[in-house]
């Protein structure tokens, strides 16, 4: 109900918005004829708008692919690597041991989502160390080069 009353005086609003428009258009078409100037060229409120909506968006989509979009894959990177972890260290207290690889991994636990990718679409890289007691997970982060600053690791601690 609310909905239709806000949209019912926004439709009252938008109606007298161009009601004032055409009436100033009207008496400048006026001025204009009985002074003998060229047509100024004039865009209604509606029409200023709908110019106008279209650079928001864009502006507002640069914005969230610039900024927001690659703290939200360094974010979505850190889950997948902590879910993993979760997952290899339940795979190793049942089998004794660390699997082989994490598709292995990813098979055994379809609702995780697929853990062989990282936020930015890179493979994940998993190593087993120290003869398979310990492993390293390695993002290669945004730039795709493996052993760069912007690198995200975990390594699990020897027991």
């Amino acid at each position: 109900m609310i909905s239709w009353i806000i949209a019912f005086f926004g439709e009252v609003f938008i109606i007298s918005e161009e009601w004032k428009f055409y009436k100033k258009k009207k008496e400048r078409r006026a001025y204009e004829k009985e002074n003998k100037l060229s047509k100024k060229r004039m865009f209604s409120p509606l029409t200023q708008a709908f110019a106008v909506v279209p650079i928001i968006i864009v502006a507002v989509s640069f914005l969230f692919y610039s900024f927001v979009k690659p703290v939200q894959q360094e974010r979505d990177t850190k889950d997948t690597l902590l879910s993993i972890t979760y997952l290899l260290n339940q795979d190793k207290v049942q089998n004794g041991v660390y699997p082989e690889n994490i598709i292995e991994l990813s098979r055994k636990n379809p609702i995780h989502g697929d853990l062989t990718i990282d936020g930015w679409e890179q493979g994940i890289i998993y190593q087993k160390i120290e003869n398979g007691a310990a492993y390293t997970l390695v993002s290669k982060g945004k730039d795709g080069v493996l052993n760069t600053d912007d690198d995200i690791s975990m390594t699990s601690s020897l027991e």
